[in-house]
């Protein structure tokens, strides 16, 4: 009887657990950056971060304090958002075996016009991580990024 019974919670257990296809997942997130990065060109930088963060995200800018809130994140950048343009590529992704978390890294340019009416670039790389939300979709968690030296240097 105890050996039933020992089987019975196992294979109650194993009912329950859900099995993650992490290819799946890690294309599905590598896609959800794709997008993200495309609504920064779109609609700018700050409308993309408030669309694809979590409510309690954390960002960790270069040289700079961490600012923690989707909303807190986006209102400061939501001050110069016309004064710049951020394009990154995202080169790769991973999820977590039990698909909850995931991280995307990649290299990006922040492009302005500075006070002589001359396009500068700035180059960097970034690490975000990823939550899946209970709706299925992508948020990011934690944004942060630093500078690259220049593709030419």
């Amino acid at each position: 009887m105890k050996f039933f019974a020992i089987l019975l919670t196992i294979l109650i257990q194993f009912s329950c657990s859900q099995y993650v296809d992490t290819k799946t997942e890690k294309e599905k997130l590598l896609q959800t950056d794709i997008e993200f990065a495309q609504f920064s060109i779109n609609q700018g930088a700050a409308e993309a971060f408030k669309k694809y963060l979590t409510e309690n995200a954390l960002q960790l800018p270069a040289g700079r304090n961490p600012i923690q809130g989707r909303n807190n994140i986006y209102n400061i950048m939501k001050e110069n958002q016309d004064d710049y343009t951020l394009d990154w590529s995202p080169k790769y992704a991973e999820v977590s075996i039990s698909g909850e978390l995931g991280y995307t890294w990649g290299k990006y340019i922040l492009s302005y016009i500075d006070e002589d009416g001359n396009k500068q670039n700035i180059y960097g790389k970034y690490l975000n991580i990823w939550k899946k939300e209970t709706d299925g979709s992508w948020r990011v968690s934690v944004d942060m990024g630093n500078k690259s030296p220049n593709p030419s240097d």
